[in-house]
Formats: C-alpha cells, sequence, structure tokens
C-alpha cells in the first residue's frame, strides 16, 4: 500500500473530500486526485488556489521543494 501524500494527509485533516477540495480550488477532480496521488505536480499558481482552499501558507507543508516549474 502506497503511504500517504502530504497533500491527501492536509487535504483529510481539513474535513473536505476531494471533490470539495477540487470545486473549491476550480479544478477537476481527475486533476485534484492526480496531485494527491503524486501523478503529477501543480503548476504554482494552481498550488497556490489548492493550499488556499485547505488553509496552508507554507507551500513546502504539501510538497516537498518547490511545485512544477
Amino acid at each position: 500500500m502506497k503511504s500517504k501524500t502530504r497533500l491527501q494527509t492536509a487535504r483529510e485533516k481539513s474535513g473536505k473530500t476531494q471533490v470539495q477540495v477540487a470545486k473549491e480550488a476550480h479544478l477537476n477532480v481527475r486533476v485534484y486526485q492526480n496531485y494527491e496521488y503524486d501523478a503529477n505536480e501543480p503548476a504554482i499558481r494552481t498550488a497556490i488556489r489548492i493550499a488556499d482552499v485547505l488553509n496552508i501558507k507554507d507551500l513546502r507543508i504539501l510538497w516537498d521543494g518547490n511545485p512544477a516549474r
């Protein structure tokens, strides 16, 4: 079993579903899931939107290093 990503942990801590986060961040659910499952990394503006939805002030909490350049 694959370990949880930081993004998944933060989302679960927020009490929101994947659908809620995707909708609030103006993303397709599948796109958001790919970020959460570590299949893709978001562009910086998208990462900021996701962090804002989860009330995270420092993107490094969600992703190791920088999101996609």
